[in-house]
């Protein structure tokens, strides 16, 4: 079985950066449309799509198995 390691602060990153990239495009959506259900459907689209690159990324990264191993740096000081 394939793993990747990832620090935590890392990871934390990784998911603030994304975050912040979902939103804006959320927001952009709001701004191109008066029209709440196409908003509703798009910010919707928008969500699954971002997390599923989210998964394809960290996926891809250990060559299609799903596993990952948080590194707590406090926890890894103590071995």
């Amino acid at each position: 079985m394939n793993k990747v390691l990832i620090d935590l602060d890392l990871l934390k990153y990784i998911l603030d950066q994304e975050a912040k990239k979902i939103v804006g495009k959320c927001m952009k959506r709001f701004e191109l449309s008066t029209n709440k259900d196409d908003i509703k459907l798009q910010v919707k689209e928008l969500l699954y799509e971002h997390l599923r690159d989210i998964k394809d990324t960290i996926t891809n990264s250990c060559k299609g198995e799903e596993s990952i191993i948080l590194i707590n740096k406090e926890d890894q000081s103590k071995e």
